[in-house]
């Protein structure tokens, strides 16, 4: 009965999460008249009104009347515009500054609203962002987002101790990108079943008891507060019901809780225990915190002071949890106790905190690697299957991942110039864990895969070790090891994201030169057609540059063109991440050759064709970075030097600890942010503290409400 009472009331407990709404209004008429008089109208004449006229407009859009109030046909002609999917490849083609310079209009005039997914955060132009300074936007409205599944099992895990198995509810967006974003998920049905679970099994840990004597004994793992509501005797009094719910509030919400809020818990205590049971009265009261709408969301709606006219400050545990969950997966106890305090009411006190934070290695500070996970995405090498390698060299993708990671937290410890060398740097771990001495019960240097010790009796299943991969005959010490040069540099030459990008079978330039494109240049590329098969001939006697030479084709090379000399330098690697400087082809003359005495084939034999690594930086929005690159590592050198890939760097930073796209009125956050950045010799950290103290993350709108 407790059960069926506790899912009947649970809806009521998320309501006001999950009935309020912060979206933005609706667009209004566009505040530049000027722009649209003299650059959209005289564009939309040139390039527009002769197919989309009055008279039988071309796919039934009609822009002859479109007026410069008209927000929804502006976003659709911007969208088409920037992608170049208009006008048509046999029109005249407008120049790019011109087409720039209206999509800059169009998305003024429509709001400056970013998508809400996390692959549209660059339809915002880069040149209304850092063109020119930028002065503090309105603050953003008010938001009530569900927490990500790392940070509701951090919170889970601590409450139950870290004991039973609990069963993680949330899904994701299978986007590209960053995941965990405001605005993009609720808690259904199936996730309501497993929370409910989640909540029984973390309150039998808190619970968990014996009876002795007559008495109640709790266990190593249960709450003692907890344990003296489950004598099935005696009938707890107010004052042990309320201590109870006042510790589960602090566990599971982080803050004491309102008198209004210990009433209503009360009162589901005993309408559960009118049917005699009062322990599972108990448990089921504590299992409601935990199921609580402020348990399982994050409540953004600035309930702190005044800040200005139409701004309030997040309150001090609105700011706590937004701290805690920007850097890690629990509630931090410091943050909150210095909420509780009073002390995180001004911009300098949250500063202060920040710092403390981020300085402090014994605090876990999970995001800052997830961050770098999320923006390579080269831990996706674990899910593209490979065939066992033909010559024997391991492929080990869980190691090369891990490989990387050591990489990225090597370059967070020194915090300088964090982009340019996560790019660039000519070092690397290779096959790398730690292991425990035995002598000194210390954690030392050792190789993560080690090759089985040959069988004289039958031929060896590996000739080559993870650290061939690299380059590297033997594991190779002390760690971080210089490459072997002229190879690789950075990130993007890590056989980690080499593998992550690609197929089961071949090497993938388009999809490396799309995260390029889109990563690093702020640009972007539509999504493949409906109905268009994407695929390079299957011609194994020609190079992959030689058969992708398909995309060239008019209707192909208008999106191709932004990918593909921006990934083929990266055909220097295999699709295992291996260095080449030839590229196997096959050799139909000698396979055909190959047979045994009764012409039967003896397999395929392949020769070592010309290896083209050449590419070329077109349309990135920066002319001193365009240009042809002789090959990857000349490519990530000009990258790395570019200050419009350090502010797209920033960009997904943003979107990342911030959990939303940037708009137009993010503008000074982010040039702030970026000249952080660049102030502190390229400190990440400083770059983050920019962000978290920002008044994009600090205030909302004083009339917002929550996000939907």
């Amino acid at each position: 009965m407790a059960r069926s009472l506790l899912l009947a009331v649970l809806p009521a407990l998320m309501l006001a999460a999950l009935g309020v709404s912060a979206d933005p209004p609706p667009a209004t008429a566009p505040r530049h008249a000027d722009g649209f008089r003299d650059a959209a109208k005289p564009f939309l004449q040139t390039h527009c009104v002769r197919c989309h006229g009055p008279v039988k407009p071309a796919g039934g859009v009609r822009l002859d009347d479109l007026t410069a109030a008209d927000a929804d046909r502006w976003t659709a002609v911007r969208d088409q515009l920037r992608d170049g999917l208009m006008p048509p490849a046999k029109e005249a083609r407008p120049d790019a500054a011109t087409a720039r310079a209206v999509v800059a209009w169009a998305t003024a005039a429509t709001g400056g609203r970013a998508g809400k997914l996390p692959n549209q955060g660059n339809l915002i132009p880069h040149e209304l962002l850092f063109g020119k300074p930028a002065a503090a936007g309105d603050a953003p409205a008010g938001r009530v987002w569900r927490l990500s599944p790392d940070g509701y099992m951090g919170f889970a895990r601590a409450a139950a101790r870290g004991r039973p198995a609990l069963t993680q509810p949330f899904t994701l967006i299978p986007e590209r990108g960053i995941k965990d974003f405001d605005g993009l998920y609720t808690i259904d049905e199936p996730s309501t079943e497993i929370l409910v679970r989640n909540a029984e099994s973390i309150v039998a840990v808190q619970t968990a008891h014996e009876i002795k004597d007559g008495k109640v004994q709790g266990k190593n793992d249960s709450v003692r507060e907890f344990v003296a509501l489950m004598d099935p005797a005696g009938e707890p009094t107010r004052a042990q019901l309320e201590a109870a719910v006042r510790s589960q509030f602090r566990t599971a919400i982080g803050r004491t809780a309102t008198a209004d809020e210990v009433a209503r818990l009360l009162g589901l205590y005993d309408k559960c225990a009118a049917a005699g049971d009062r322990p599972g009265a108990a448990k089921t009261m504590l299992q409601a915190v935990l199921l609580r709408a402020d348990a399982m969301f994050r409540s953004e709606l600035g309930g702190g002071g005044p800040a200005g006219p139409g701004r309030r400050m997040l309150a001090p545990h609105e700011l706590a949890v937004a701290l805690s969950l920007a850097l890690g997966d629990q509630r931090d106890a410091t943050l909150t106790a210095a909420a509780e305090k009073g002390e995180l009411t001004t911009r300098e006190q949250v500063a202060a905190h920040l710092r403390r934070v981020l300085d402090d290695p014994k605090v876990e500070k999970p995001r800052l690697l997830r961050f770098f996970r999320e923006f390579f995405e080269y831990h996706k090498a674990e899910n593209v299957f490979k065939d066992k390698p033909a010559d024997r060299v391991k492929h080990l993708p869980g190691v090369l991942v891990r490989d990387t990671d050591r990489l990225v937290l090597h370059v967070l410890a020194a915090d300088r110039d964090v982009l340019a060398e996560l790019l660039t740097s000519d070092r690397a771990f290779v096959n790398y864990t730690t292991k425990l001495n035995k002598q000194t019960r210390m954690p030392e240097p050792a190789p993560a895969d080690v090759l089985p010790k040959p069988d004289p009796k039958r031929p060896p299943d590996w000739v080559g070790g993870v650290n061939h991969v690299y380059g590297f005959e033997e594991w190779p010490s002390p760690q971080p090891v210089q490459l072997p040069k002229d190879t690789r540099l950075g990130v993007l030459m890590q056989p980690s994201w080499l593998a992550a990008w690609s197929t089961n079978f071949e090497t993938d330039p388009v999809r490396r030169g799309r995260w390029v494109r889109e990563r690093l240049l702020g640009g972007t590329v539509p999504d493949l057609p409906i109905g268009v098969v994407a695929q390079v001939p299957d011609d194994p006697h020609r190079t992959f540059r030689d058969r992708l030479t398909v995309t060239r084709a008019a209707a192909c090379w208008k999106c191709h063109q932004k990918m593909d000399d921006l990934g083929l330098p990266f055909e220097q690697f295999d699709h295992y991440g291996r260095f080449r400087t030839a590229e196997a082809v096959l050799d139909p003359e000698a396979t055909a050759k190959n047979v045994d005495k009764k012409g039967k084939s003896l397999g395929r034999v392949t020769r070592g064709a010309v290896l083209d690594t050449a590419g070329r930086i077109a349309d990135s929005g920066d002319p001193k970075l365009d240009g042809e690159v002789r090959d990857p590592r000349e490519l990530v050198r000009k990258l790395a030097a570019s200050d419009r890939v350090r502010q797209v760097f920033v960009r997904h930073a943003f979107r990342f600890f911030l959990g939303r796209n940037e708009t137009l009125a993010d503008a000074k956050t982010l040039q702030d942010a970026d000249r952080a950045y660049v102030e502190s010799g390229g400190s990440f950290k400083a770059l983050v503290a920019s962000l978290l103290t920002a008044d994009a993350f600090l205030y909302r709108t004083s009339t917002a409400g929550g996000r939907k």
